[in-house]
C-alpha cells in the first residue's frame, strides 16, 4: 500500500512539474487556445522576453510574430497570458505588455493584477 501511494505521489509531482515548466518560445503554440485561454503562453513568455526577440521590432513584425493582441493603442500592445476565476469573478490576470514608440518596440514586460479583497 505504501509503495502505491509513493508511486502516485511521484507521478503527480512529475505531472505538476511538467505543466509549469518553462518552454522555448514557439510562434505556433503561442496562439494555441480558444481566444480566452492560451495554454502555452505563460510558460513561453520568459523565454520571449529574455531572448530579446521583441527588441526593436516594428508593429507589423510583432503582429507577424505574436499575432493580433487582445488590446492595443499607439504606444502599447497587450497579450493575455493567464486568467483565474473564483465563483465566476476574475481574481487574477497576467498579461504581456509590449511598449512602442513610433511603432517600434522599446520594451516588453509581464504585468500581473490581483483582484482587490473587500
Amino acid at each position: 500500500m505504501l509503495s502505491k501511494t509513493l508511486i502516485f505521489i511521484c507521478l503527480l509531482a512529475v505531472c505538476l512539474t511538467a505543466c509549469s515548466r518553462k518552454q522555448k518560445f514557439d510562434r505556433d503554440k503561442w496562439d494555441d487556445g480558444d481566444g480566452l485561454t492560451f495554454a502555452y503562453r505563460p510558460g513561453m513568455v520568459n523565454d520571449l522576453i529574455e531572448s530579446k526577440q521583441l527588441n526593436n521590432l516594428k508593429y507589423q513584425q510583432v503582429i507577424h510574430l505574436l499575432h493580433r493582441p487582445q488590446l492595443s493603442s499607439k504606444d502599447s500592445m497587450v497579450y493575455d497570458l493567464d486568467r483565474e476565476y473564483s465563483k465566476g469573478k476574475l481574481i487574477y490576470t497576467q498579461t504581456l505588455v509590449v511598449f512602442l514608440k513610433d511603432s517600434v518596440v522599446t520594451k516588453a514586460e509581464v504585468h500581473e493584477t490581483h483582484a482587490k479583497k473587500k
